[in-house]
């Protein structure tokens, strides 16, 4: 049985913070020291990304890491 993509509001909240500050996703990965495919694969939601990245990306955005809010 195929898996189902359950989309993620963190990582949408975090694209449309992202969108709204107008940074790109790499200069995002370099102000938190991290490599900018980590960074994109989270906002993409191309892979299961570790807590403590998913935790880092939000609060550089101001983003509630567990209600994907602002």
């Amino acid at each position: 049985m195929p898996k189902t993509h359950i989309p993620d509001p963190i990582a949408a909240a975090a694209r449309a913070a992202i969108e709204q500050r107008g940074i790109s996703a790499r200069k995002l990965a370099k102000r938190l020291g991290m490599k900018p495919r980590t960074v994109l694969d989270f906002l993409n939601e191309r892979r299961e990304t570790r807590d403590s990245t998913r935790i880092s990306i939000c609060r550089e955005l101001g983003i509630d890491h567990e209600q994907g809010v602002a």
